[in-house]
């Protein structure tokens, strides 16, 4: 008898984790209010993602423009390999989970019919009310 309603017990505990595992959506209003200076821009042109103990580090750099020349003129003559510095700009660190839902949204705005195409978006421009870090 005992058997019987363990196996009953665990029936119900399968189904309830079962129940608790099915993903479901929310839809969340978020506002995030800026500190200090979070609310500046940072511009960047150049990223890398380092995978570390429990944590993804993503790195936002951005290169001259003459950085790049020197880049484009190594391709040209052939060259392999090429040591070049940058600004490193941010870097923040993420779990794989919230990578994982960073990436879910980076996917929807790239598939999203809404999407600006390159011509219909405002080139950026720096001007003297524009604070870049």
């Amino acid at each position: 008898m005992s058997q019987h309603v363990n196996k009953k017990e665990e029936a119900l505990s399968a189904t309830a984790n079962a129940d608790r595992n099915k993903e479901q959506s929310v839809q969340v209003s978020l506002r995030l209010r800026a500190v200090e200076s979070s609310e500046r821009a940072i511009v960047s042109n150049v990223t890398a993602v380092q995978p570390a103990a429990g944590l993804v580090y993503l790195d936002f750099g951005f290169l001259e423009h003459h950085t790049i020349d020197q880049i484009s003129a190594a391709a040209r003559k052939g060259e392999s390999a090429i040591h070049i510095e940058g600004r490193l700009e941010c870097r923040i660190a993420m779990t794989p989970q919230h990578i994982a839902q960073l990436n879910q949204q980076l996917s929807q705005i790239l598939k999203s019919p809404k999407q600006v195409k390159q011509q219909d978006a405002e080139p950026l421009t720096v001007g003297s009310d524009t604070l870049l870090q």
